[in-house]
């Protein structure tokens, strides 16, 4: 194998790639990046057996032929070579790197007992703007389970229906929904359990831009395509909760009120919090129109503080976890946010009024 390419672009596939490398002391082979050179492109290869990334550079391939080394070495190594042409080659020593005035020798391993990827069968697809998903992840993936117990909800639920999309995370105290727009429709309603660490590095790849996202779901795996790079990744097994029987349907108080001025707020207060509760008292006054907010903390001491609402229906009083509330409002943004409740005892479902796709929904603490 031997291939010339610019520092530029191996720097920026190596680094986009070598996160998924895993660092195992039973496989060694899946610390390293596969190099494919064939055809004027290379490409890059990592896997972890559950999750894989692959990404192609163009390449002046001179000898065809496939080859690993370890992951992190070459990435932080052709990071550091100035802006200019690349040439590797597998030799009997290694992979011998020339660039500039710098000659460098990486030992590898034969290309043969890299993982194979396997291929789809009958997927579903769909297409989308990369923007549109990647704001949508960055809607859910915080709020799911970091329980392994519960495999079914330590994902993101993928909902593919006609010309829509449906993504859902949640850990059983709180859940987020955003429901985005295809460019293509499908029949029927195909979903999927996405692991919370490929959403990530989903998330991480994809541009913020109007660049078109291939999505294809299996009945055991899911692939993310970019133009340049595909995402790899097997699927969890199991049922997701029907969330949607959850969700409030009718409200019996509803406030309104400016995002920014509630979250500055919650923060203050959350200083008075007792550790580990995070117990956060938010009183609705309908006859002054406001809310009250108030934590006491017998180490630290208390704060109260009010902020201006518009307020529908009766007054009450409900407890919540502030950090659980912060990243509600912070994943909805927008101007204003609305909070809609039954009691004091049924989750709260925050919403937007700028969004109409997404909704939070909180579970409160109960006393």
């Amino acid at each position: 194998m031997k291939f010339t390419c610019t520092q530029e672009n191996l720097s920026h596939g190596l680094s986009a790639v070598s996160r998924v490398a895993s660092k195992s002391a039973v496989l060694a082979i899946l610390n390293n990046v596969l190099l494919v050179a064939e055809n004027g492109q290379v490409q890059l290869q990592t896997t972890n057996l559950e999750l894989a990334i692959i990404v192609t550079i163009r390449a002046k391939v001179e000898t065809p032929g496939r080859y690993t080394v370890p992951s992190r070495l070459l990435t932080d190594f052709i990071s550091l070579l100035g802006n200019e042409r690349v040439t590797l080659e597998q030799t009997p020593a290694g992979l011998h790197i020339v660039s500039g005035h710098t000659q460098t020798t990486i030992k590898g391993t034969p290309a043969d007992d890299f993982p194979v990827l396997p291929t789809h069968d009958a997927p579903t697809e769909t297409t989308l703007p990369a923007a549109t998903l990647r704001h949508a992840l960055e809607g859910v993936i915080f709020a799911a389970a970091n329980d392994e117990s519960r495999p079914e909800i330590s994902g993101t639920l993928m909902v593919i229906q006609e010309k829509h999309c449906t993504l859902v995370a949640t850990d059983s105290y709180r859940l987020a929904e955003n429901k985005i727009s295809t460019l293509t429709s499908v029949s029927g309603e195909h979903k999927a359990i996405i692991p919370s660490r490929t959403a990530q590095e989903v998330l991480r790849l994809l541009p913020d831009d109007e660049t078109v996202v291939r999505v294809l779901l299996g009945d055991d795996q899911a692939r993310f395509l970019l133009p340049d790079t595909e995402i790899v990744s097997r699927v969890i097994e199991g049922q997701y909760p029907d969330y949607q029987q959850i969700i409030p349907t009718a409200w019996q108080t509803k406030m309104v009120c400016d995002r920014e001025e509630l979250i500055k707020n919650i923060r203050a207060a959350s200083l008075f919090c007792k550790a580990g509760i995070n117990d956060l008292s938010i009183a609705i006054d309908q006859k002054e129109k406001q809310l009250k907010l108030s934590a006491a903390n017998t180490q630290l001491g208390e704060h109260v503080a009010t902020v201006p609402a518009e307020i529908d229906g009766e007054s009450m009083s409900v407890v919540f976890n502030f950090r659980y509330i912060l990243d509600g409002l912070q994943s909805l943004g927008g101007k204003n946010i609305s909070v809609e409740f039954q009691d004091q005892n049924t989750p709260g479902v925050m919403r937007s009024p700028e969004r109409k796709d997404a909704l939070y929904l909180l579970m409160p603490i109960r006393q």
